[in-house]
């Protein structure tokens, strides 16, 4: 009889016990697997809106720490905009507002006349004609959340504005987003004259040297702020930071509290089989070879754990793109590399809980498991 098959008639000789932890293995992984894909897909949305609007440089304020930065006044774009090498350039205003009775969404105001919209497909209506007119666009899944059309009133804050189009954009969380002229965004937030962004375009012909020294220039011209690509985008918004720490963090302890089940489950296994176990050693079953079988024992718990937690968090993230606060939002990006992690989290998961339980097994001497009834 082979060790493997040893393994696994322990196992299933104690199948509610096995499956007990098998389910706890599985509720961390899936833990994992889902919020690990949440934090990808929430970095993917912000890098693929700049990509899509064909953005090279962002510049920012950074005097907090905040979600969304802090103001600063639009002059500075226009300082920006006449940099050599700089072939356009575009201010946006971005805040978090309350649109009638849906839950809070990322309004943003775009300098009107910039590239900013041309990446746009317009499906109805038409872009906003002046800075200060009182209109929106809203994506094609915020119209369908919202069920407006164009010509609908839409109530957003304390004001009213009219819907002038509807979009449709390559970037999935434009799609559903609330866009306006940076002068209204401005008026409706009570900060005239202000953005939170400068959107940059830059000459290819500079190349990377040439655009890091466009870098420099700018901290040298403006230095409480920062300048970005959109590969770069994550590193600089702190909701995005907050977003991947938190998912560390709930991943660690669920992953924790998998690994002390198998350990409880592994160290009642061998007290209860103290007999079985001085038995092979006095017949001469190597201490190693104990150790082997009751990790092999624990991993394989883990590894099945760690198949059925990653089949669990790839549904949840299926219904979870689904909801209304995350669909046409975020797209949860559960890759490869996200299914390997897991898979190696389920079995360090099982090697980690099991060495413990593997080590008393090993040192057991065998009068001492023969004595035990």
């Amino acid at each position: 009889m082979s060790l493997l098959t040893i393994v696994i008639k322990n196992l299933r000789h104690r199948r509610t016990r096995s499956l007990l932890t098998v389910v706890g293995i599985s509720v961390g992984i899936a833990a994992v697997v889902a919020l690990t894909g949440l934090a990808n897909g929430f970095q993917t949305s912000w890098e693929e809106t700049y990509r899509a609007r064909g953005v090279d440089l962002i510049v920012t304020r950074v005097t907090s720490r905040t979600a969304l930065p802090t103001p600063f006044p639009s002059t500075v774009v226009d300082t920006l905009r006449a940099l050599p090498g700089v072939t356009a350039a575009g201010g946006v205003m971005a805040d978090l507002m309350s649109i009638e009775d849906s839950p809070t969404m990322l309004v943003t105001g775009w300098e009107t006349n910039t590239f900013l919209w041309k990446h746009l497909r317009i499906d109805q209506g038409r872009l906003p004609d002046t800075e200060r007119e009182p209109v929106v666009m809203l994506g094609a899944i915020t119209a369908e959340a919202l069920k407006k059309k164009v010509g609908d009133p839409v109530q957003i804050d304390t004001e009213r504005f009219t819907v002038c189009g509807i979009f449709t954009s390559e970037a999935l969380s434009e799609n559903g987003a609330v866009v306006m002229s940076l002068g209204s965004m401005q008026a409706l937030t009570s900060r005239d004259g202000m953005v939170s962004f400068a959107n940059m375009k830059i000459d290819p012909a500079l190349g990377p040297d040439g655009v890091r020294r466009l870098r420099e220039t700018i901290a040298r011209m403006f230095p409480n702020f920062q300048s970005f690509d959109a590969s770069q985008v994550s590193q600089a918004n702190i909701a995005v930071q907050v977003s991947k720490a938190m998912s560390l963090g709930t991943s660690l302890i669920a992953v924790a509290v998998g690994a002390v089940g198998v350990m409880n489950t592994m160290l009642m296994s061998v007290f209860e089989r103290m007999h079985e176990i001085g038995v092979l050693l006095a017949i001469g079953w190597r201490r190693r070879r104990i150790m082997t079988m009751i990790l092999l024992e624990s991993m394989l718990l883990s590894l099945v754990g760690g198949f059925v937690g990653i089949a669990i968090g790839l549904a949840a993230l299926g219904v979870l793109e689904w909801t209304p606060v995350l669909h046409g939002r975020i797209a949860p990006d559960a890759s490869p590399l996200v299914i390997l992690m897991a898979l190696t989290v389920s079995v360090a998961l099982g090697m980690l809980g099991g060495l413990y339980p593997a080590w008393v097994g090993a040192r057991m001497s065998p009068s001492t498991g023969l004595r035990h009834e």
